[in-house]
């Protein structure tokens, strides 16, 4: 998965984040979310940048802060990109500042999920730290989940740890939604 998103030219994963973005917009989950957590993307992810800035004009938006010492992930409300985040944990943007405020978990509606690889059954392998199976298992039963991924992403099925890993309530991807 990892070398196949690599290789994706950067007009082909534009044009394909972009066709995910609009997917994802015209759910109800979506639309009707006031708190949304989305992830800040690194290279072979979908590239939602586009939509978490529209989102700033009319939702509350937030992204996860990656807490070493805990091995947890924080939210915070994010309000600018620019101003609001700075490289963090593995190279990734995060909320950095005085000014940003964390995010109680029981706020949050609606949470945006990266992952190297979902299957049918909306189980997802992560990059192996375990941050958001442990983040998603602190959020309210009402907070829906969404996976976002480039269609190849998604598999037939993943070998899973029902004990650690948690599934997503549906997968978004720059050809399908899968509920």
């Amino acid at each position: 998965m990892l070398a196949k998103a690599a290789s994706l030219t950067e007009d082909e994963a534009i044009r394909r984040s972009k066709n995910a973005e609009i997917r994802l917009s015209k759910l109800s989950l979506y639309k009707e979310a006031k708190t949304i957590v989305f992830y800040y993307p690194i290279k072979g992810e979908l590239d939602l940048r586009r939509m978490l800035r529209k989102a700033l004009v009319k939702k509350k938006v937030c992204l996860p802060f990656t807490d070493l010492a805990n091995k947890r992930l924080r939210i915070y409300h994010v309000q600018d990109l620019d101003r609001d985040l700075a490289k963090g944990t593995f190279g990734i943007k995060e909320p950095r500042g005085e000014k940003i405020k964390e995010v109680d978990v029981r706020e949050i509606d609606l949470v945006i999920v990266p992952g190297l690889a979902f299957d049918r059954q909306k189980n997802r392998l992560g990059r192996g730290g375990g941050f958001y199976d442990r983040f998603l298992k602190e959020i309210p039963d009402s907070a829906k989940k969404i996976g976002a991924a480039f269609d190849f992403q998604v598999t037939e099925s993943l070998p899973v740890n029902l004990s650690q890993d948690q599934k997503v309530d549906l997968i978004v991807t720059d050809s399908r939604v899968i509920e």
